[in-house]
């Protein structure tokens, strides 16, 4: 037996020792009946540590011209010569999986008349295979063997290379999480935060959610934004934070229900951490455990005006002397353009700034790309607002959805901010990399 699962492997090595698709037939209604692994080769598994051990299940396929026949086969874990016979072909340093540490449950497949496919069932004992060194590559080599009918010399064996991995709980979601809401439609609204797990969920337990408000300073800070709390009477956390978890569930929303009756225009933040789990054994990832969940308050479109704009409340630290005046933004003509500074050397990012009449909250904004082409077009827009055009505070940053096209027209959605009655359009870089940008055409609105 030994010295067959020897030979049969190292012709398996001379063909492929990939994982196949299953080409079920191809190759096979030659033979009266052939079996074969539906996955062969070597295949990554990936176990989590619950102090529970996991079934884990493999395809066995039954082909060839006799459908209906009755076939048997054992499965068979490789010989030590086997695998070392396998590691000097595949230059791999594989490990056989300690035999305490996995029990096949059905070793020799009965196939019916009826059977198309049996399933072999093995277990692996993941907390023990956790706890082996991590130094090694372990893997469960097993074969197709001692059949009176064909075995199929390229699907007839497969390794199993256990990976164990402590599970966790994360938040679908994480990072700046930016949503709207107008003053249109209905008072309330509901917003959902999922948390979810990487595996199928057969237990029963709490998650808790918290706010953490230090999230929100960090936030600012970094971004220079002054993004405000979201006030504690103007939301309510469905379970008051507690996530419940049932079997076969492995994704929950969290519902955030804002009332906007408590909310002045302006951009919110709910800064979220997972903070908890009442399942044994599992963590919270580190990496995915918070969420600043936006909510920017803005009226709706149908309310903002529009502003007649002049040249002479068009500004930029960046006019180019040699092309495309301000005036070109306003003349209703996509064939001129404004183009910023590309001859001459301009300290910091360029800009246009537009000085409004009168004090607003909120605002969007279309702009249209060079008629030629696209390559001067902003790829990142920070947008600011400013009462004295000295201190200037953020009121929102775009970069992605933005037109990268030539003669494109790109329309904002209503943005809000603190008052301002200077606005001022930064760009940090065009589509090709430049710091320098090209607009045909520039319009505004106001509330």
């Amino acid at each position: 037996m030994k010295n067959r699962l020897i030979i049969s492997l190292l012709f398996a090595l001379g063909l492929s020792f990939t994982a196949c698709e299953d080409n079920k037939g191809e190759y096979l209604s030659e033979y009266s009946t052939v079996l074969y692994f539906k996955n062969s080769g070597e295949v990554p598994l990936t176990l989590y540590k619950t102090g529970e051990d996991t079934e884990y299940q493999q395809v066995v396929n039954k082909a060839g011209s006799d459908l209906g026949s009755i076939a048997e086969v054992e499965i068979e874990v490789w010989s030590d010569e086997a695998l070392t016979a396998y590691n000097t072909q595949s230059g791999t340093r594989y490990v056989k999986l300690p035999a305490n540490c996995y029990q096949i449950l059905d070793d020799r497949l009965n196939f019916d008349a009826k059977d198309q496919y049996k399933m072999v069932n093995i277990v692996f004992r993941t907390d023990l295979i956790y706890d082996l060194s991590a130094d090694v590559d372990y893997v469960l080599p097993i074969s197709l063997a001692d059949s009176k009918d064909s075995i199929n010399a390229e699907k007839n064996s497969m390794l199993l290379i256990p990976s164990v991995m402590i599970p966790s709980i994360y938040f679908d979601q994480t990072g700046f999480v930016s949503n709207i809401f107008t003053d249109e439609g209905e008072e309330q609204a509901r917003f959902t935060l999922p948390v979810t797990m990487p595996m199928v969920n057969k237990w029963t337990f709490d998650c808790t959610v918290e706010v953490d408000p230090s999230l929100l300073d960090e936030y600012n800070t970094g971004n220079e934004t002054d993004h405000a709390l979201l006030p504690e009477n103007a939301y309510t956390l469905s379970g008051d934070g507690i996530v419940p978890f049932t079997p076969e569930y492995s994704l929950k929303d969290m519902e955030i229900n804002v009332d906007r009756t408590k909310l002045v225009y302006g951009n919110y933040v709910l800064p979220l951490r997972l903070t908890g789990c009442t399942q044994q054994g599992f963590v919270i990832d580190a990496e995915k455990n918070t969420c600043l969940y936006g909510i920017s308050y803005v009226p709706d479109k149908s309310k903002l005006k529009d502003v007649a704009l002049t040249v002479n409340m068009l500004s930029s630290n960046a006019v180019e002397p040699s092309e495309g005046s301000l005036a070109n933004l306003l003349d209703g003509d996509v064939e001129t353009y404004f183009h910023s500074a590309w001859s001459v050397a301009v300290e910091g990012y360029h800009y246009v700034e537009v000085t409004l009449p009168a004090e607003s909250s909120a605002l969007s904004f279309t702009y249209t790309t060079r008629s030629a082409n696209g390559n001067a077009a902003p790829a990142e827009i920070i947008i600011e607002g400013s009462m004295d055009g000295v201190s200037f505070s953020k009121i929102g940053t775009l970069e992605s959805g933005l037109p990268t096209g030539g003669k494109e027209t790109y329309e904002s959605q209503v943005m809000v901010g603190k008052p301002f009655k200077i606005v001022r359009f930064t760009v940090t870089k065009n589509a090709t990399g430049a710091n320098y940008f090209v607009w045909s055409e520039f319009s505004m609105k106001v509330f």
